[in-house]
C-alpha cells in the first residue's frame, strides 16, 4: 500500500466525487466535508485492502483500477460477491449497519488508486440531505432486489441453467460474441452454488457440442440461442 500526501490534492478528491452516482450532484460544502478527512492511497495487484471484520473506519471510491469483494467458504474457497470499478463507492451500505465492520474482504484485482472517504463524514452528510438519504435508499433497495432473485435464481433452477443463464448477462454486458471470464473456475463454481467438476464438466460438453470455444481466460459463444433457451427460467420481468 502507498499513501499518496502530495499528487492528489483536493481537487481530484472533488472531480471524483463529483463522478460518481452517489455523490455527484452534492453541494460543494457537503463535498468538501466528505473529502475533508479522506485519504488518497494505491494497493498492488492482489493487496488486500480491507478484511472480513476489520472495524470499519472508510469507504474506498475507486479512482482507478478494481477491486472485488469475497469471502471465504467453509472449504476454504472464495466466493466472489461483487467486482466495483472506476467511481464505485465500495462498502456503502456497511457504514449503516450496527456492527461497524467490514462484511467482505476487498481486495485489488490489478494496481488501484483510491479516495478513502470517513464513515462519519458520511453519516454527517446523509443526516442532512434527505435527497441523498432517499437515493441510498433506491441504491439498497436495488441491491436488496437483485439479492432475493440471486437466492431464488440459486434455489430454483439447476446447474446448467445458471451457468448459461452467467453467460449470456456476461455476453450482454460486454457486448460481443467473446466473453473475457472476470473470475476462475473455482470462484465461479462458487458463485454459482456448483461444484468445480461439474463446472467443468459442463464447459466441456458445451464444447464438444459447439456451443462455446474456450481460451485462457476467455469463452466465445457459438450457439447463442441454446444458452438463452437454457437460461430463459432465470429472466424475470422486472
Amino acid at each position: 500500500m502507498t499513501i499518496v500526501k502530495n499528487a492528489l490534492l483536493e481537487k481530484k478528491a472533488r472531480q471524483a466525487l463529483r463522478a460518481t452516482a452517489l455523490f455527484g450532484d452534492l453541494s460543494e460544502e457537503e463535498i468538501g466535508r466528505l473529502t475533508v478527512n479522506s485519504e488518497h492511497q494505491q494497493y498492488q495487484t492482489r493487496e488486500t485492502i480491507r478484511r472480513e471484520g476489520d472495524r470499519l473506519f472508510h469507504c474506498p471510491c475507486i479512482l482507478s483500477g478494481q477491486i472485488e469483494v469475497f469471502r471465504h467458504t467453509w472449504f476454504g474457497e472464495e466466493k466472489i460477491f461483487g467486482i466495483f470499478g472506476k467511481y464505485d463507492v465500495v462498502a456503502i451500505a456497511a457504514v449503516f449497519m450496527p456492527h461497524n465492520r467490514y462484511p467482505m474482504t476487498l481486495r485489488a484485482r490489478g494496481p488501484v488508486e483510491v479516495l478513502l472517504l470517513g464513515r462519519n463524514e458520511i453519516l454527517e452528510v446523509c443526516l442532512g440531505n434527505p435527497r441523498l438519504m432517499q437515493r441510498m435508499l433506491v441504491h439498497f433497495s436495488s441491491k436488496l432486489y437483485e439479492l432475493i432473485n440471486h437466492i431464488d435464481w440459486l434455489t430454483s433452477s439447476s446447474a446448467e441453467q445458471r451457468l448459461a443463464a452467467w453467460l449470456i448477462e456476461l455476453q450482454r454486458q460486454q457486448e460481443g460474441p467473446q466473453i473475457h471470464l472476470p473470475l476462475s473456475r473455482a470462484q465461479l463454481a462458487a458463485r454459482l452454488g456448483i461444484r468445480y467438476e461439474t463446472l467443468s464438466r459442463l464447459l466441456s460438453g458445451w464444447r464438444r457440442k459447439g456451443v462455446i470455444e474456450v481460451q485462457p481466460g476467455f469463452v466465445t459463444i457459438r450457439n447463442g440461442e441454446y444458452l438463452s433457451e437454457l437460461s430463459a427460467p432465470a429472466r424475470r420481468m422486472f
